[in-house]
């Protein structure tokens, strides 16, 4: 299978990527900085000189960075979306989102070169967006009591980039939600996606393979899933087959 990443030098990317090297799958990936991504990878095991591994500098701000990467890829079977900023704490009242507003930045860069590469919604790859649970008045109902103000304060500029994320992609794919696309609007250009929204993020160890792992359209009291178990799922649940297609699927323990 050949698979383009974006977002695959660290998190819950690097994590997809790892498993898919493994299995044998070739992977295009867009790095901001090509030397620093080889680095990181060779880390975490997969060497520089992997056939099965090609990096491609850019920037995902960028539309012909972008659209370089699906070039240099041709037809692919799978593509992964999950870029995400970091928080800055130099202000600890009110954390600030670095870059501002990436998520929603970027996907509307990507979705119109990706529509460019796969006009045809029924002959799509599958596109994997990584989001977040905890989205939306629905979203944050689902969470644990003791979670709530955590998300209120800590995550709530990265949510509110993620929300505008998920009302892009809904309304892309026609997918009816009640917070993110409550008419069923429905443009047309998206027909193979899977939003994956992980509960709170680790950087514990793999339990996936233990049956830890919870999914579903909708979890309750859903508390923490590693960054491993998110490469884990994403790698093994969501490169084909029907289950998730056109759905958003809540993860964690």
């Amino acid at each position: 299978m050949k698979c383009v990443l974006l977002g695959a030098t660290r998190g819950c990317g690097l994590e997809t990527l790892l498993n898919l090297h493994k299995a044998g799958h070739e992977c295009y990936i867009l790095a901001r900085n090509s030397t620093t991504a080889t680095e990181t990878f060779s880390a975490q095991g997969v060497p520089a000189n992997s056939p099965l591994l090609h990096i491609v500098q850019g920037d995902a701000f960028e539309a012909g960075d972008v659209r370089r990467l699906f070039t240099a890829a041709g037809e692919v079977d799978f593509v992964m979306f999950s870029l995400g900023g970091r928080p800055s704490f130099k202000n600890p009242i009110s954390p600030k989102l670095v870059p501002p507003h990436i998520c929603t930045r970027s996907i509307q860069v990507f979705l119109p070169v990706f529509t460019e590469f796969y006009p045809m919604p029924a002959t799509q790859p599958r596109l994997v967006v990584i989001s977040s649970n905890g989205l939306g008045d629905q979203g944050h109902a689902d969470l644990p009591l003791t979670l709530k103000p955590l998300y209120g304060w800590l995550l709530k500029e990265p949510h509110e980039d993620k929300v505008e994320m998920e009302k892009e992609l809904h309304v892309a794919a026609g997918i009816q939600h009640v917070d993110f696309n409550p008419d069923g609007n429905n443009e047309g250009r998206l027909g193979n996606v899977v939003i994956v929204r992980p509960a709170l993020l680790t950087d514990g160890v793999a339990k996936g393979g233990e049956g830890a792992v919870r999914a579903g359209e909708r979890l309750e009291k859903c508390w923490t899933v590693s960054r491993k178990d998110v490469g884990w799922f994403v790698a093994g649940e969501c490169l084909n087959g029907d289950k998730w297609k056109n759905k958003g699927v809540t993860i964690g323990y």
